[in-house]
C-alpha cells in the first residue's frame, strides 16, 4: 500500500501574537499553500510531545501548550494534488512561546518550509490546508475547551 493511501495523524499548533497567526508555507512542491506549524506524531509519542517536538525543529523555540482546541478528520480531494497523503487525522493546540512573537526573526530551519506571520483576518483568503480550519480556528479559539483532551501518555 502506497503511503498516499494511508491514513496520517498530525498535531499542529496554533499560535496568535499581535493579531497574527504563525503560518507556514511550503517551499519545495509546485503547488504553494499554507499550514499550521506542526507534524506527524511519531510511534510511541503523545500528540502534545509532538507539537513541541515539531515547533523545536521547525522554527527552534520552546514553546508551551496552553490548551487542546479540537481535531479535524479531513480527506483531500483528488485535485488537491496532495504529495504525502490523502486522509488525516489533525490535534489542534494552542500553543505560546517567548521567542515566537511578530517582529522577531523566526529561523528557517527547515528547507521545505517557509515560517511566517500572517494577519488573522486574512486567513481566509489564502489556501490554507485543511480548508476547513479557517472557520474551525476562530470557533474553537472562541471557547473554554479546557480538559476536552486527555493523553496518558507522558513526554
Amino acid at each position: 500500500m502506497s503511503t498516499k493511501n494511508n491514513i496520517h495523524v498530525l498535531s499542529r499548533a496554533v499560535i496568535i501574537d499581535q493579531d497574527h497567526i504563525l503560518l507556514c508555507k511550503t517551499l519545495d512542491i509546485p503547488i504553494n499553500f499554507y499550514f499550521l506549524p506542526g507534524g506527524h506524531v511519531e510511534h510511541g509519542e503523545s500528540a502534545e510531545a509532538a507539537v513541541i517536538r515539531e515547533l523545536r525543529e521547525e522554527s527552534g523555540a520552546e514553546c508551551t501548550i496552553k490548551r487542546f482546541l479540537g481535531c479535524l478528520e479531513h480527506s483531500f480531494e483528488p485535485s488537491h494534488n496532495s504529495v504525502c497523503h490523502n486522509h488525516e487525522y489533525n490535534f489542534f493546540f494552542e500553543v505560546e512561546s517567548d521567542s515566537l512573537k511578530v517582529g522577531h526573526t523566526i529561523p528557517q530551519l527547515e528547507s521545505h518550509i517557509q515560517l511566517m506571520w500572517m494577519p488573522f483576518a486574512k486567513i481566509g483568503e489564502i489556501d490554507l490546508r485543511a480548508e476547513p480550519i479557517k472557520e474551525l480556528i476562530p470557533q474553537w479559539l472562541g471557547k473554554i475547551a479546557d480538559g476536552v483532551f486527555q493523553s496518558v501518555m507522558k513526554f
